[in-house]
């Protein structure tokens, strides 16, 4: 994480950098050129649809979804590809969100309808990625490799947000941290209602075998237990959760990664997860 891009510059320079930033995005997606397009994004990123909202994590997603929406255009015929800025603002020193327009053309006729964009812009050391970006496109799975825009009415995640925790000084590493230190204070207390208030139901639990959706408390339980059990009884005394990096993916969205140690007698017991 950068620690900002210093002051806070006019209105029309977020416009500028963001427009920049747009115009090598469309050369690279209209050229299926992935290295170009990679430069310009940092990981993980959410992509949002009407229909669809996801965090884009992998290297090998990435490359899939640019490839196909590369295709898309290519099948379409489309041989100008053009996104032009048409709002933007600092939500915070090191953050530009911006509103923009898409045209997707066939010498001088659309082969699209245009749509709307709404984009999150954050500086890394000096250079600005994405993080955040929704279209009026319509689309339920990545990647996208068929281009239709939504019908008026049925538009995905462009609006402009009300609450928006990016617009004050909060450092996501240390909310996550904070969040992490909630959940790991619930299991060591053997508090499962205080485990349960931190989740949001559904949700989806990944491991390097399954995904599954947890839809109830029931769901959840089993996993809770598991920990308490590992924690109180078997290999170890505590655990010790530590963040490792964080960063808002939207107004009220956080992505994080952490370490979880398990210790007895202050030494590890079990390796890290």
């Amino acid at each position: 994480m950068t620690d900002g891009a210093g002051p806070v510059l006019p209105h029309k320079d977020a416009m500028s950098l963001m427009q920049e930033l747009l115009d090598v995005q469309s050369r690279a997606l209209l050229a299926g050129d992935v290295a170009a397009m990679r430069a310009t994004v940092a990981m993980p990123y959410r992509r949002i649809t009407t229909g669809m909202d996801l965090i884009i994590e992998s290297e090998t997603d990435f490359h899939t979804g640019i490839k196909a929406f590369a295709s898309s255009l290519e099948s379409l015929g489309v041989n100008h590809f053009i996104r032009l800025a048409a709002d933007a603002e600092f939500l915070s020193d090191d953050r530009i969100e911006g509103y923009y327009v898409t045209h997707a053309l066939r010498n001088a006729t659309a082969m699209l309808p245009s749509y709307h964009n709404r984009i999150v812009l954050q500086n890394f050391d000096g250079a600005w990625r994405l993080v955040e970006v929704a279209s009026d496109l319509v689309a339920k799975h990545w990647p996208i490799n068929m281009l239709r825009v939504a019908e008026a009415g049925k538009m995905g995640g462009t609006a402009r947000p009300i609450h928006d925790a990016r617009r004050n000084a909060a450092e996501p590493l240390a909310l996550y941290q904070r969040f992490i230190d909630r959940l790991t204070a619930a299991t060591l207390n053997n508090n499962f209602d205080a485990y349960l208030a931190l989740c949001d139901l559904p949700y989806s639990d990944h491991n390097s075998a399954t995904d599954t959706l947890l839809n109830t408390p029931e769901d959840v339980r089993p996993f809770f237990d598991m920990t308490v059990e590992l924690v109180r009884v078997q290999a170890a005394d505590t655990c010790v959760r530590r963040a490792e990096s964080a960063q808002f993916l939207g107004p009220d969205v956080m992505c994080g990664y952490h370490e979880t140690v398990f210790l007895k007698g202050g030494q590890p017991s079990l390796p890290p997860i």
